[in-house]
């Protein structure tokens, strides 16, 4: 998990103050750092929020991949616009719970959705 150490230094912040912040154990930190343990979907969202970028960018170990998960999201994303602003066929557009979503928080939605599906695809 470099990425997390990257982020952190270019911040300018030490392990304690971002353990302290993400109130977590100093060793924890150093553990994710040096790639010893993985940080959990709670912690993943915390880093994503403290440093501004996506969970995607933060478990991508360098940059080619985090391009190339991006184009793959663009490509996805684009043809998902298009198929719940255009059709209204879409799971997400028909899901009651979404009503009155903007286009942009239905666009982070399927954007994780598509993040899920690739986790799980890791797995198998």
């Amino acid at each position: 998990m470099n990425r997390i150490r990257e982020l952190r230094k270019q911040k300018m912040i030490t392990q304690k103050e971002l353990a302290k912040h993400l109130q977590i154990a100093d060793s924890t930190l150093s553990y994710w750092e040096q790639g010893r343990y993985e940080p959990d979907i709670e912690a993943l969202k915390q880093l994503s929020s403290f440093f501004h970028v996506s969970i995607d960018y933060i478990l991508c170990s360098d940059i080619s991949e985090v391009e190339e998960y991006d184009k793959g999201i663009n490509s996805i994303v684009g043809e998902e616009k298009k198929t719940y602003r255009d059709t209204g066929n879409s799971t997400i557009a028909n899901r009651s719970e979404f009503e009155g979503l903007s286009d942009e928080e239905l666009d982070k939605l399927t954007e994780y959705a598509e993040f899920i599906k690739s986790q799980r695809n890791k797995k198998t």
